[in-house]
C-alpha cells in the first residue's frame, strides 16, 4: 500500500479524528491515486485513507487504526450508522458522511427505499467495495442515487442520477407524523425531502395555536405549513419551485388540510405582502438554501438575508415568532444574529432569542468536524417593551 506523509503540524488534524487533508499539508505523495496508508513527518502511523491529486481535499482519511477499506469495514461503518438510529422510524438520514466516518458519502432513508449521494472522487472510487456493503447491511428493497451536487461538480465528477439496485417507485411515500408526502423521486432539491428540519416542525406544529396566521417561506412540499394548518392555524407557502408546490397542493388536498400557496421569488412575495397590508401572521418562517459556499460570498449574502428580514417583520404580529434557519456551514449563528439585529433596527423592531436549534440526531454533529455543523435554526420573539 502507498504512503502520503502529512506536513510538520498537520498531523494533528488527523490525529484529532479530523478526516482531510489538502495537497498542500503533504509532505509527498504517491504519483497516483489510490488507498494509502497515512504517516506522519516522524514516520508514525496515522489512519488509512483514500489519495487523489486532483480532489479538492486530496487525502480523505476513513480509518483510524491499521486496516484495508474493504467490504467488512464499510459493512462495520454502515452498521454503526444504523445502530445509532435505531429507535428514529423509518424515515432518516442513515449515513451523514465525515460524521459517520465516510467523507463524501450520504444516505437517506425512506422506508425500503435508500437514496444516496456521492459527493467526492474518493467515495467515487470506492464505489464497488462500499455499494454490495451497503444493500448487505441495510437490505432496501431498493437504491437510487442523486449524485448532481456542487461539491460533486467541484471534484470534476459527472452527475449519476437514477436506480442503483433494485425496484424503486417513481414517486416516494415519506411518512413524517401522519402527515405523508407522496414526493417523485427525481424530484429537483436535494434527495426528495429535508428530513433535517423534522424537529423543527414538531416544534411548531407544539407552538402554534388555532386561528393563528403563519407564514412558511422557502417552503418546498410544505411539511412547516401542512403541521400548522393541522393544528387550525390559516398558512400560507411561499416557493419558487413550482414542482415541490405542486407536491404541496395534492397533499394537502389529499388530508383536507386547507393551505395557501404564492410561487415565486421569496423577496419579491414578501415586499408584495407587506405593501398589501395583508393581516400580520404569529409565526413567520424564512429557511433559505445554502446561499453561501465560500467565506467570500458572506459579505453578499448577509445584505440578502437583511433584505429578506425587513419585510419578515414587518408582516410579524406584535409577540409573534420569527424562525430563522440557515443550512451553510459559512452562516453561523453569530451571521444570523447579525443580520436580525440589523434588520431590526431598520423596522424598529424589539426582538428576544427564545431557542437556538442545531442538526437533529440523524444528522450528527462531530466534535472534529466543524463543518457537520451545518443546519441553524434561531427561533425570536418581538419582545415590546
Amino acid at each position: 500500500m502507498d504512503c502520503v506523509i502529512a506536513k510538520v503540524g498537520k498531523d494533528k488534524k488527523v490525529r484529532n479524528f479530523y478526516p482531510g487533508l489538502f495537497a498542500d499539508e503533504l509532505e509527498s505523495a504517491p504519483d497516483r491515486p489510490g488507498v494509502v496508508r497515512v504517516l506522519s513527518h516522524q514516520n508514525d502511523f496515522l489512519g488509512v485513507g483514500y489519495y487523489d491529486p486532483r480532489s479538492r481535499v486530496a487525502l480523505r482519511v476513513y480509518r483510524f487504526e491499521e486496516g484495508p477499506l474493504d467490504a467488512k469495514f464499510f459493512l462495520h461503518r454502515f452498521a454503526r450508522a444504523r445502530a445509532k438510529r435505531a429507535r428514529l422510524g423509518n424515515f432518516h438520514r442513515l449515513v451523514h458522511a465525515e460524521a459517520d466516518g465516510l467523507p463524501g458519502l450520504v444516505v437517506d432513508r425512506f422506508g425500503e427505499i435508500l437514496v444516496v449521494q456521492v459527493r467526492n472522487r474518493a467515495m467515487e472510487a470506492l464505489r464497488e467495495t462500499w455499494l454490495p456493503a451497503l444493500i448487505e447491511a441495510a437490505a432496501p428493497v431498493g437504491l437510487y442515487e442523486r449524485s448532481d451536487t456542487d461539491s460533486r461538480r467541484q471534484e470534476g465528477l459527472p452527475e449519476r442520477v437514477g436506480v442503483l439496485y433494485g425496484e424503486v417507485p417513481a414517486v416516494l411515500n415519506v411518512d413524517e407524523d401522519g402527515l405523508v408526502f407522496q414526493i417523485p423521486i427525481a424530484l429537483a432539491q436535494k434527495t426528495g425531502y429535508y428530513l433535517d428540519q423534522r424537529e423543527n416542525r414538531r416544534r411548531l406544529e407544539q407552538m402554534v395555536q388555532p386561528g393563528q396566521r403563519v407564514l412558511d417561506v422557502y417552503s418546498y412540499v410544505g411539511a412547516f405549513a401542512l403541521r400548522a394548518a393541522r393544528k387550525g392555524a390559516y398558512a400560507l407557502a411561499v416557493d419558487k419551485d413550482l414542482e415541490a408546490l405542486g407536491v404541496l397542493d395534492r397533499t394537502a388536498f389529499r388530508l383536507g388540510l386547507p393551505v395557501d400557496i404564492r410561487q415565486g421569488d421569496a423577496l419579491e412575495v414578501l415586499d408584495s405582502l407587506a405593501r398589501s397590508k395583508t393581516p400580520p401572521f404569529q409565526h413567520v418562517l424564512l429557511d433559505p438554501p445554502t446561499l453561501v459556499k465560500k467565506p467570500d460570498e458572506l459579505p453578499r449574502v448577509k445584505r440578502l438575508l437583511v433584505d429578506l428580514l425587513r419585510p419578515a417583520l414587518r408582516l410579524l404580529d406584535v409577540d409573534g415568532w420569527l424562525w430563522l434557519s440557515s443550512c451553510a456551514y459559512y452562516l453561523g449563528v453569530d451571521e444570523l444574529l447579525e443580520v436580525t439585529r440589523r434588520a431590526a433596527a431598520d423596522e424598529g423592531r424589539r426582538l428576544r432569542v427564545h431557542a437556538i436549534q442545531y442538526n437533529p440526531p440523524d444528522h450528527p454533529w462531530s466534535l472534529h468536524v466543524p463543518e457537520s455543523l451545518y443546519l441553524k435554526t434561531i427561533l425570536f420573539q418581538d419582545d415590546p417593551l
